[in-house]
C-alpha cells in the first residue's frame, strides 16, 4: 500500500474513533482534531524511505481535510456544542484552528525526520 494511502486510513480511523463517541455521548474532545490532522503528515514521514516533498505536503493537506470533514459533520448534527478552550470562539472555531494546527505540527514534525 502507498505511504500516504496507508496515513489516509489511519486518519480516518482515528476521525473514527472520534466522532464515534461524540454521535453517542455528546462530549466535546479537544485534542481529537489535532491528533487526526497530525497523524496523516506523520504517517507519511514515518515510511522506511524518505518521502518526497510533494508526498509530504499531500499527507498534511490530507490529514486537515480528513480533520475538518469531521468537525463539519460533528458541528452540523449538534455534536460539537460545549466549551472552548480557545479565548474566543465556540468548540467549532477550536476544533478548525486545531485540525490546521495539527495539519502544520505532523508536517514539521514529518520534516524534522532524518535518515
Amino acid at each position: 500500500m502507498k505511504p500516504l494511502w496507508r496515513a489516509v486510513l489511519y486518519g480516518l480511523i482515528l476521525a473514527a474513533a472520534w466522532a464515534v463517541p461524540a454521535f453517542l455521548t455528546g462530549n466535546v474532545y479537544h485534542p481529537a482534531p489535532l491528533l487526526v490532522g497530525a497523524v496523516v503528515p506523520l504517517g507519511v514521514a514515518l515510511t522506511p524511505d524518505p518521502p518526497s516533498p510533494r508526498l509530504r505536503l499531500a499527507g498534511a493537506a490530507a490529514g486537515a481535510a480528513i480533520a475538518l470533514a469531521t468537525t463539519g459533520l460533528l458541528a452540523a448534527t449538534g455534536h460539537l456544542e460545549g466549551t472552548s478552550l480557545l479565548p474566543a470562539g465556540g468548540a467549532p472555531a477550536e476544533a478548525v484552528a486545531f485540525s490546521l494546527a495539527g495539519s502544520v505540527i505532523g508536517w514539521v514534525l514529518g520534516w524534522a525526520r532524518r535518515r
